[in-house]
C-alpha cells in the first residue's frame, strides 16, 4: 500500500513537472543591451518562472543568455515574430522574461505557463486602430516618443486551463505592474482586478461591468483606456 502510494506521488510529480516544462523556439533576433540586433536561432526555455534565452548562429555558439546581456528575443512563428522581453516586475530584485502583447502609453505583456499556450494556441491579430492604418506616433508625458505605426495584438485561445499573468508598464519601462492573473487553481476575480487598476476610468469599469469586456480579451481594455482614460499627446 505504501509502495503504490509513493508510485502514485511520484506520477502526478512527474506529470506537474512536464506540464511546468515548455520551450519556444525558431529562427530568431537577439537584442542586446546596446540594442544590437544578431539573427540566428533562439529559444525560450524553462520550468515555470525559471525562464531562459538561449541563441546561436554561425559565428555564436548555442549558449544561454543572461538578462544583464539581452534585452530580449524575437521568434519567428507562422510568418510573425513573437517579442519576448526582460521586464521587472512588481520591482523585483531580478527581471523575468515576458512577452509583449501590445505596446503603447501603457503596455501590455503576458507570461504563459504551458507549453501548449505558447505554441498550439497562440494567434496573431493585427488591428487598426481607429480604422487608421497607420497610426501616428505617440509621446508620453515624459517626452517618450513611441511608434505604434501596425502594432501587434496577441491573443491565446484557453487549452488545458493555463495560468496566465498580465502585467502593464508604460511605454517600453524595463518596470511592470501585476494587472491580472487568470487559471486554476491561480484564478483572482477579473472584476476585481480591472476595478483596483482602472479606478480612475468609470466608462472601462462600466464596460467590465457590463460584460462589453471579456477576460480574455485584455488587450482591448488596454486600447480603451490609452484612447481614452490615458492622457496622450499626438504629433
Amino acid at each position: 500500500m505504501k509502495k503504490q502510494l509513493i508510485r502514485t506521488i511520484l506520477t502526478l510529480f512527474l506529470i506537474s513537472f512536464s506540464y511546468l516544462t515548455f520551450a519556444q523556439s525558431g529562427k530568431a533576433t537577439l537584442i542586446l543591451k546596446d540594442s544590437t540586433r544578431i539573427n540566428g536561432f533562439g529559444e525560450i526555455s524553462g520550468i515555470s518562472s525559471i525562464v531562459s534565452i538561449k541563441f546561436k548562429n554561425d559565428s555564436l555558439k548555442w549558449r544561454s543568455y543572461k538578462s544583464k546581456e539581452v534585452i530580449g528575443i524575437d521568434i519567428l512563428e507562422n510568418d510573425y515574430y513573437r517579442q519576448f522581453r526582460y521586464k521587472y516586475k512588481d520591482k523585483d530584485k531580478f527581471p523575468e522574461i515576458l512577452e509583449i502583447v501590445s505596446i503603447d502609453s501603457l503596455s501590455l505583456y503576458v507570461r504563459t505557463y504551458s507549453g501548449s499556450v505558447l505554441t498550439n494556441s497562440f494567434v496573431n491579430e493585427p488591428i487598426n486602430i481607429n480604422g487608421v492604418d497607420n497610426p501616428q506616433t505617440i509621446e508620453l508625458d515624459n517626452g517618450q516618443k513611441i511608434n505604434i505605426s501596425n502594432r501587434p495584438r496577441n491573443s491565446y485561445t484557453e487549452i488545458n486551463f493555463p495560468r496566465y499573468s498580465y502585467y502593464v508598464g508604460f511605454g517600453e519601462s524595463d518596470q511592470v505592474e501585476h494587472l491580472y492573473t487568470k487559471g486554476i487553481p491561480f484564478a483572482k476575480s477579473f472584476k476585481k482586478s480591472m476595478k483596483q487598476y482602472f479606478k480612475n476610468c468609470p466608462s472601462l469599469i462600466d464596460k467590465v461591468e457590463n460584460k462589453e469586456f471579456k477576460n480574455d480579451e485584455l488587450w482591448k481594455i488596454l486600447d480603451y483606456y490609452n484612447r481614452n482614460c490615458l492622457n496622450v499627446k499626438s504629433e
